[in-house]
């Protein structure tokens, strides 16, 4: 039998902190997910401004959540087309929403003014 896949969870960062608008995002910070203890799993530094060199980087790593800040309807379309669930309109530090997501209480970093749909939680 063999041992099933993390769940990877990737953050859209500048800084230490989730990018407030997910093409600005300086890095991506990957996490994985087993037994239920989150591991970090790599990190991406991101040169490139062109979305679709970004959505590839996404899907290229394997990743099943992707929590950011504002997003383009498109960038979100496309990846969640490829299956890439997308938890937008957060904020907080790395730690914060590594924790709120493990916790399944992202509704705690919407931004200000920002309710998350009920899919987005």
């Amino acid at each position: 039998m063999t041992p099933e896949s993390p769940t990877r969870i990737c953050l859209a960062c500048y800084k230490d902190r989730l990018a407030s608008v997910c093409e600005n995002a300086d890095r991506y910070k990957l996490f994985d997910i087993r037994d239920n203890d989150i591991y970090p799993a790599g990190l991406l530094s991101l040169p490139s401004k062109d979305p679709m060199d970004r959505t590839s980087a996404i899907l290229a790593c394997g990743v099943s959540y992707l929590l950011c800040g504002a997003i383009g309807a498109d960038t979100r379309a496309r990846l969640e087309r490829a299956g890439v669930g997308v938890r937008p309109w957060l904020t907080g530090s790395v730690a914060q929403a590594v924790s709120a997501f493990r916790r399944g209480n992202l509704a705690d970093l919407a931004m200000p003014g920002c309710r998350p749909r009920r899919e987005d939680i």
